[in-house]
């Protein structure tokens, strides 16, 4: 066998195993795509909208996600919120803001009664 007879035989072997396994081809398709358009919208949650940079109460507080929660605290910081007036904002014990603060480990070491001021008048 010459060097060209073995080289096309090379090529005929990997050409044939390569159909066997590119020949199966078929469509790609995902959980939702046999659900209509009702269902499809019954899979989605309600729109929700959180205002950070406003005053908001205990129960507003609670009610968003933890990720928000702290956020919200750390803007509080920013803010100049002690944790005597951001107690008072949300209408906590100060021994349950210690608990929350040291949950989402933020400090309120910054406290500047004139940009609270601003912020609480909105």
């Amino acid at each position: 066998m010459t060097e060209f007879d073995y080289d096309c035989l090379q090529k005929k072997i990997i050409g044939r195993s390569a159909s066997h396994r590119v020949g199966r081809r078929r469509a790609v398709t995902l959980p939702c795509d046999s659900l209509n358009p009702a269902a499809i919208q019954l899979l989605n949650g309600p729109c929700r909208t959180y205002r950070l940079g406003k005053p908001m109460e205990l129960a507003q507080f609670e009610a968003m996600p933890e990720d928000l929660q702290q956020a919200y605290l750390r803007r509080l910081r920013q803010r100049g919120g002690s944790e005597e007036t951001v107690g008072r904002m949300l209408g906590i014990s100060p021994r349950l803001l210690k608990q929350l603060l040291r949950q989402h480990r933020v400090r309120l070491d910054r406290p500047d009664p004139e940009a609270w001021a601003s912020f609480l008048d909105g």
